[in-house]
């Protein structure tokens, strides 16, 4: 079906995937963002960040073995690139990009739509952060 005339046709939304491009896969990688200070602690997750100029969220995942065995680890860590891949499917082309470091803390596994609402409030919480910072030194 065609848009009539001075309409714009409504665009597909993007598939949510999880690519190379949005991992963090190096130790110095991890490290900026460790170095940054910059973290919110959501629930059982701390999560870290740091802007970058890519314009898409990129994830690190750190998960030590007091939180549970292999397969436990590995379930929350399935569930957290689910909870991302969601989230980085909806982050706006206008916004700057994030390097994320999510920490894991002992817990129980949660559902995936249960941590994308924690990574979430943690991004809307850093992002304040970041904005008052840029005030702050734009001002000063």
């Amino acid at each position: 079906m065609n848009p009539s005339p001075g309409t714009t046709p409504d665009l597909p939304a993007r598939r949510p995937t999880y690519r190379p491009k949005h991992r963090l896969t190096h130790n110095n990688e991890f490290s900026a963002v460790y170095n940054a200070r910059l973290k919110k602690p959501a629930g059982p997750i701390i999560v870290f960040a740091l802007p970058n100029t890519l314009g898409h969220p990129r994830l690190g995942l750190s998960v030590g073995r007091r939180v549970g065995n292999a397969v436990k680890r590995n379930a929350i860590k399935r569930r957290l690139r689910d909870a991302f891949r969601h989230i980085a499917a909806q982050w706006p082309a206008n916004q700057q990009g994030l390097d994320l470091v999510i920490v894991v803390r002992p817990h129980d596994v949660r559902t995936a739509s249960a941590y994308m609402g924690l990574i979430e409030s943690a991004i809307t919480r850093l992002n304040t952060t970041l904005s008052k910072q840029s005030r702050d030194r734009a001002s000063g």
